[in-house]
């Protein structure tokens, strides 16, 4: 197994993350003050989507005849990461998996959401971007018609304009508009069954790995970066031992949730495309194993980044406290640790 990216990886993230320094979003350097993402609706910067879509990263695993790029999981992931480094904001995992599920997607003409209503009461009713959302995926449990038979998931697509929703007042992350939803869907169309909504919850959780790779690795580059032209004591701050540590740690975080996402994007492919006797159980405990490493570098390091700063971090002033209210929405989305844990050990 190869994890060095091709010419052609290099390329696509290259490409992304040119259009995402033309965009930058709250947090990163130069909008530390900023409070929102740029003009546009529900908390997405039209402009950066229109430019993204102009790309086809939403399309990344839509064959060529579709109108997609034609590319498999080690692409999508390369993308994701650079979406993660530059915090950008918007339904992209969604949209992305939406497209591979329905062609007509692929464009980015369309912004799409995607609502787990299988998960318990209190996580169900939460939905982001909804007011920027063009179509919602909804995957739902539909109870059996025998009396104490288990029922099974399946995914409708919705109107969103159909929806009774209120805005939750103070969501975690700020760039992020969350509604609550006073009621599931009524209605919907069919757009698949058990087996899609397990693919697209399981395939959600790599791209959110992914994201979540890309803020570890670029808070561990800020973060050394501070530590070399902060001075104390007539010294620079990284040539204490201290510092140097936590700055250790984050790099190795960082790189160890990268090799697992990128690895589980591997096997993922190889087994959609049944190469290398890579079955789904193998390929799923890597993606749980995937979400659950990056997560906690995610986290971890955002911390670890404003300690860094001098607790300076969580202040308007250095803005990486957007990268930590992001870190912690995105450990929660596309299944909890719990879930992810439980996963791997069936698996063993």
């Amino acid at each position: 197994m190869d994890f060095r990216p091709t010419q052609d990886q290099q390329a696509l993230a290259g490409a992304v993350r040119d259009v995402l320094a033309k965009h930058p979003a709250p947090g990163t350097p130069g909008q530390e003050a900023a409070e929102a993402p740029g003009p546009g609706i529900g908390g997405v910067d039209v402009a950066l989507w229109r430019d993204l879509a102009e790309l086809g990263i939403f399309g990344v695993r839509v064959p060529e005849t579709d109108g997609g790029l034609g590319l498999g999981h080690p692409e999508s992931v390369h993308v994701f990461e650079e979406l993660g480094r530059a915090l950008a904001t918007g339904p992209f995992t969604a949209t992305a998996l939406a497209a591979s599920l329905l062609p007509e997607y692929a464009s980015g003409r369309y912004r799409v959401g995607l609502g787990d209503l299988t998960c318990g009461d209190q996580q169900i009713q939460i939905l982001e971007h909804l007011d920027a959302l063009d179509a919602l995926l909804v995957i739902e449990i539909v109870e059996g018609e025998t009396p104490g038979v288990a029922g099974h998931s399946q995914v409708l697509r919705v109107e969103p304009i159909e929806l009774r929703a209120d805005p939750v007042p103070h969501p975690v992350d700020p760039c992020v508009p969350l509604h609550r939803l006073r009621q599931k869907p009524l209605r919907g169309e069919i757009v698949g069954d058990a087996g899609t909504a397990d693919a697209l919850l399981r395939e959600g959780a790599l791209l959110t790995a992914a994201y979540q790779v890309g803020i570890a690795a670029v808070l561990t580059e800020r973060a050394v970066a501070y530590a070399k032209q902060r001075t104390q004591f007539g010294r620079a701050i990284g040539s204490f031992q201290a510092v140097k540590h936590l700055c250790a740690d984050m790099f190795a975080r960082a790189e160890l949730a990268r090799a697992a996402v990128h690895s589980a994007a591997v096997l993922l492919s190889d087994e959609a495309a049944g190469h290398d006797g890579t079955d789904l159980p193998t390929a799923a405990a890597a993606v749980s194993t995937a979400k659950l490493l990056a997560d906690e570098a995610a986290v971890a390091n955002a911390r670890s980044a404003i300690q860094v700063h001098g607790g300076m971090g969580c202040t308007w002033e250095m803005g990486l406290h957007f990268y930590l209210k992001r870190a912690w929405a995105l450990s929660l989305a596309y299944g909890r640790a719990a879930d992810h844990a439980d996963l791997i050990s069936e698996s063993l």
